[in-house]
């Protein structure tokens, strides 16, 4: 079994050079741009692909065996993503709904990724169903999951 990490109880580390910069560091600023941009286009390919994931998860024909890791482990990145966007949104404070939709995200996310083919498709399954159940509570502006469709498609970055 392969251990969850989630996204959203990541830390963000901190850069001593950021911290000395001085306004107008040209050279910092650069590297921090360039850090950021690569950071966004890897998480931006797994929201560019959620809606035909969550698709391929819950249609009515089941992925391949050799499909279900690897559409596991994009669903889940996309997942927590969503999941830090919603947090994001709401201040960290979800409520209502929104809060139920974060929590089961949370204990899908929590769960080991198994090895074997059955249980795979189950937990692709929760994953997918996690997400769309987040995505149902609107909180995320479209714009969000439209501006990840552009720079994944080649017009960004």
């Amino acid at each position: 079994m392969i251990p969850a990490t989630s996204l959203s109880r990541r830390t963000p580390s901190l850069d001593r050079d950021v911290e000395r910069a001085r306004p107008g560091d040209r050279e910092v600023l650069e590297r921090l741009v360039a850090g950021l941009r690569r950071s966004a286009t890897i998480d931006l390919v797994a929201l560019a692909h959620l809606d035909d994931d969550v698709e391929a998860a819950l249609g009515e024909r089941a992925p391949s065996a050799e499909r279900v890791i690897p559409l596991c482990l994009r669903l889940r990145s996309a997942v927590a993503q969503l999941v830090d966007l919603v947090m994001q949104e709401t201040s960290q404070r979800p409520t209502g709904a929104v809060a139920d939709a974060v929590l089961r995200a949370c204990e899908v996310l929590a769960e080991s990724l198994p090895a074997g083919e059955d249980d795979g498709l189950g937990h692709l399954r929760r994953v997918a169903l996690a997400g769309q159940g987040i995505l149902d509570q609107e909180v995320i502006a479209d714009e969000v999951l439209d501006l990840a469709a552009t720079h994944t498609a080649g017009d960004g970055w």
